[in-house]
């Protein structure tokens, strides 16, 4: 006789009450969904423990906002959302793993956090959505060379060549705000493994029910890289008919929301960096979607910054003036070179940016170390010996009582006999640190010279050239 292995399967529920106004799921009872449908007309609430399987809860109470309440976060299947009127209000984290469908009514956040599982999607209609002024609804996929993926439905929808990786995208529904001015009522978050090089195309999709206030027909697309603290213009394609709008050539995903041209969300200063070439600066900014900018005064100073003190060091020199661009919603590229010979080797640099109506505000400092040598210096030739060319290395100093004014230099070579074969340098030169080429391949093998002058400075090395 065969065995006859037999399973025998006790489901015990206990304490479950299905109450016209919602469902109760008692602190030790166990409700398996399985593969039900099951309404809720009222609100749900669960103390116990509740395994969906394969079911659908549908939540269609006729008026009234209707909950879903458990202390340690819930976890459906399916979850629809049908109501007549008003909403279905999270009171809790909630974990979707089937399809999140908003059919009729809102699903309202409330501060919390849905997410949907690694193959559960999100279905709106026009009008009906996820919202909620804090909390978010996200998602984690992997992005391999996506093409128009509309990650788990959220209504970004991505193409790109490169492989983003693992990649959490996160849909809030609080306006950011910058400058005054709001964005609509929808943005996107982006923690892609990989962040740059992604040459990418973003469809940002979004509601009527989310416009703001803001005249739908002026949207175009902002983006930040400090966690929403300033924004840049980034433009975009817009369509009013799929409520989305389109932006290719995306290097790097951050923050995303719209906003209008009429209600901008500006960024008087992107960024401000300052480059060193000897003792020459060049201060560069980048601003977008400028909004009553008269200009910026360029203020420096050689004090050492005292943090104690608001904006920096006491003793700011203003240095010039750069005209702004009045309101723009383009982005815009500024520089100032600063030309002066300071005595100092630290330096700082600040923007004063000025409205039209004179009110202003300071930029970010930026400091910068200007390698200026103190003394003259003529340095042996490298190679030595040389065939046929060689590198000499020469400083110019700075001498305070010819603060403003360049030197002369002449770095000249000869022979052994004192006859001059070439000149390398005859020139002002400002101070700093220099090099030059000494190309040899019309002299013969031998002995040379060469010679720095300026000033009241000269100094002589010898060179040896072997062919």
């Amino acid at each position: 006789m065969k065995n006859i292995k037999i399973t025998l399967v006790i489901l015990v529920i206990f304490n479950l009450k299905a109450l016209a106004q919602g469902i109760t799921i008692g602190s030790s009872t166990t409700f398996t969904g399985g593969s039900a449908i099951i309404t809720c007309t009222g609100n749900w609430n669960n103390s116990g423990t509740f395994t969906a399987g394969s079911s659908t809860i549908i939540f269609n109470g006729a008026s009234g906002n209707q909950t879903i309440t458990n202390s340690s976060g819930e976890t459906f299947n399916n979850l629809t959302i049908n109501k007549a009127a008003n909403d279905l209000q999270l009171s809790n984290n909630t974990i979707v793993n089937g399809t999140l469908t908003v059919t009729s009514g809102d699903l309202d956040l409330n501060g919390y956090t849905c997410v949907l599982g690694s193959s559960a999607t999100l279905s709106e209609t026009a009008g009906n959505t996820v919202k909620g002024t804090s909390g978010v609804i996200k998602t984690t996929r992997t992005l391999n060379a996506p093409s128009s993926e509309n990650v788990a439905g959220l209504g970004a929808i991505i193409t790109s060549s490169a492989n983003l990786g693992s990649t959490i995208i996160e849909r809030g529904h609080e306006a950011q705000s910058s400058g005054g001015n709001d964005g609509i009522e929808r943005y996107y978050s982006f923690a892609p493994t990989t962040n740059t090089g992604l040459n990418a195309t973003l469809i940002f999709s979004y509601d009527d029910s989310e416009l703001n206030s803001i005249t739908e027909s002026t949207l175009g697309l902002y983006s930040s890289d400090d966690e929403g603290s300033t924004w840049s213009s980034m433009g975009g394609t817009l369509n009013t008919t799929t409520n989305q709008i389109e932006l290719a050539g995306i290097d790097a995903f951050d923050i995303w929301t719209a906003g209008g041209s009429g209600a901008p969300l500006p960024v008087e200063l992107v960024s401000f960096i300052a480059f060193t070439q000897l003792n020459i600066v060049e201060l560069n900014w980048q601003t977008a979607t400028e909004v009553n900018n008269y200009g910026f005064e360029i203020e420096r100073t050689s004090t050492p910054l005292n943090p104690r003190t608001e904006g920096g060091a006491e003793e700011w020199e203003t240095l010039g003036f750069v005209d702004g661009h009045g309101n723009s919603n383009l982005t815009n590229d500024y520089s100032y070179t600063d030309i002066s010979t300071p005595l100092s080797n630290q330096l700082s640099y600040r923007l004063k940016q000025i409205d039209t109506d004179g009110s202003f505000e300071y930029s970010e400092i930026v400091e910068v170390e200007i390698d200026i040598p103190i003394e003259y210096k003529l340095s042996q030739n490298y190679p030595n010996p040389f065939n046929p060319s060689t590198t000499i290395k020469y400083s110019i100093p700075v001498v305070e009582t010819l603060r403003a004014t360049s030197l002369h230099v002449t770095l000249k070579v000869y022979d052994i006999l004192g006859k001059e074969v070439a000149t390398l340098v005859n020139e002002s030169r400002s101070a700093g640190n220099y090099k030059v080429e000494f190309d040899a391949s019309k002299l013969t093998s031998g002995t040379y010279f060469y010679r720095l002058v300026s000033d009241n400075f000269s100094q002589t090395k010898k060179i040896l050239l072997l062919k």
